[in-house]
């Protein structure tokens, strides 16, 4: 699968927690609705359904709906819930369609600029095989990746950190296609399937791989949708005779989003390590191999980094319990610095408990430096400072995982210390 960045396609005010609570919970008893169609621009006319963690994932696989007999399903994962099904090559135009000229000129130009290039000459008189090549490679091109692992799928989706400048991202997506249903409509749909013959560098194998190629002038999502809502052309007679609200797990049949709460990132990734899921696996090349030492490095280092916070903060408790006794006799109690006080917010906060004390203390640092870096003169009577300041302070908790339900809550009561202590 692609690891090209993808821009987001929906309005901040549409990523609150209210929109998502109207998003049905999955449930795999199939008694309770499980699928919505939202019909707006963060999850299109894509029936949607929602897990609170990815190790529900696994519960969600092995239901009915995703085991139907003679039902081949692929998937896609994206690091964030307002990715849409939008192939690089689209991502040049405004409005997200691939012309056929648009495509034709990126394939002859990518064509000549091979020449003397490829060890495998005859790939150039094959435009899927070269489209493929291409992909691999970082070339815009008018197909989508997808692999029949969800595993793989759950990979690309919780792999990556999220960016500290981007807005919030409270869930990570999994898209779920039919492709039996699309090899066996190709005539009616248009939306073409292919696995490339050749592979050089074994990703595609290794990630179980393939490609959907969707007609020009369209996108999957809207080509898929339309087909499957024309009377005159695909007719699933269970859908036409279905209600309004019946109609979305249906349609789900042939392609859903599933929106999975973006937290335990960490623990997501170790888990699929161990199901051998990793980065030396899905890439079987030096670059792969570079990355996947480098996540390990970093892992061994931050856990070094919160053992040495943990054993601090261990002594620091037992100097104030040394000195309790003196300062309850004879000296007047000292004003918490910003550290302290912060570390104190932290802690505090009800349902906090689930974050080991060692991380709670590099945040609290970070938080302490980052606030006094970002505090201007007169900066609490400027609104806009303020907006950065609580926005800084948003940037670190989501760095360091802190439960995002509690983030807000935190933001708000570290200003207002910020400007007790001030004052």
């Amino acid at each position: 699968m692609s690891e090209a960045i993808e821009p987001p396609v929906a309005d901040e005010t549409a990523t609150s927690g209210d929109y998502f609570a109207k998003i049905p919970l999955w449930n795999a008893d199939g008694q309770t609705k499980r699928f919505e169609v939202m019909a707006d621009e963060l999850s299109g006319r894509i029936p949607v359904t929602r897990l609170e963690s990815w190790r529900d994932f696994t519960q969600l696989l092995e239901s009915d709906f995703f085991n139907r007999h003679g039902v081949q399903l692929v998937f896609r994962g994206h690091r964030r819930h307002d990715w849409g099904l939008m192939p690089t090559l689209g991502r040049v135009t405004t409005n997200g369609i691939i012309t056929e000229v648009l495509a034709d000129d990126q394939l002859d130009r990518f064509r000549r600029a091979v020449r003397g290039r490829l060890s495998d000459t005859a790939l150039v008189d094959e435009p899927d095989e070269l489209w493929s090549v291409g992909q691999h490679h970082g070339l815009m091109t008018p197909l989508l990746d997808w692999t029949y692992s969800p595993y793989v799928a759950l990979f690309f989706a919780f792999h990556k950190e999220d960016d500290k400048d981007e807005k919030d991202n409270p869930y990570r997506a999994v898209y779920v296609l039919n492709k039996s249903f699309l090899a066996e409509n190709e005539a009616e749909t248009e939306i073409r399937v292919f696995e490339p013959r050749k592979d050089h560098h074994g990703r595609l194998v290794n990630q179980a791989g393939l490609f959907t190629f969707s007609p020009y002038d369209a996108t999957l999502e809207n080509k898929l949708t339309d087909v499957l809502a024309d009377e005159d052309g695909f007719t699933d007679e269970e859908l036409r005779s279905a209600s309004e609200e019946e109609q979305p797990e249906i349609l789900a049949r042939y392609i859903c989003k599933i929106y999975i709460r973006n937290e335990e990132r960490d623990a997501c990734v170790r888990h699929l390590r161990r199901m051998n899921v990793h980065h030396a696996s899905l890439f079987p090349d030096l670059i792969g191999a570079s990355d996947y030492c480098n996540i390990l490095t970093a892992e061994a280092a931050g856990a070094d980094a919160i053992r040495r916070a943990g054993q601090k903060e261990a002594s620091l408790a037992n100097t104030a319990i040394a000195s309790s006794f003196m300062d309850a006799v004879a000296i007047p109690a000292a004003p918490l610095s910003a550290l302290e006080s912060i570390q104190t917010v932290l802690k505090e906060t009800a349902g906090a408990q689930q974050v080991e004390p060692g991380r709670l203390a590099i945040i609290a640092e970070e938080l302490a430096k980052a606030i006094e870096q970002n505090k201007v003169v007169d900066w609490e009577t400027r609104d806009a400072v303020q907006a950065r300041l609580r926005n800084v302070v948003r940037v670190v908790l989501r760095k360091y995982g802190y439960p995002p339900m509690l983030r807000e809550q935190v933001a708000q009561q570290v200003m207002e210390m910020v400007r007790q202590d001030s004052a």
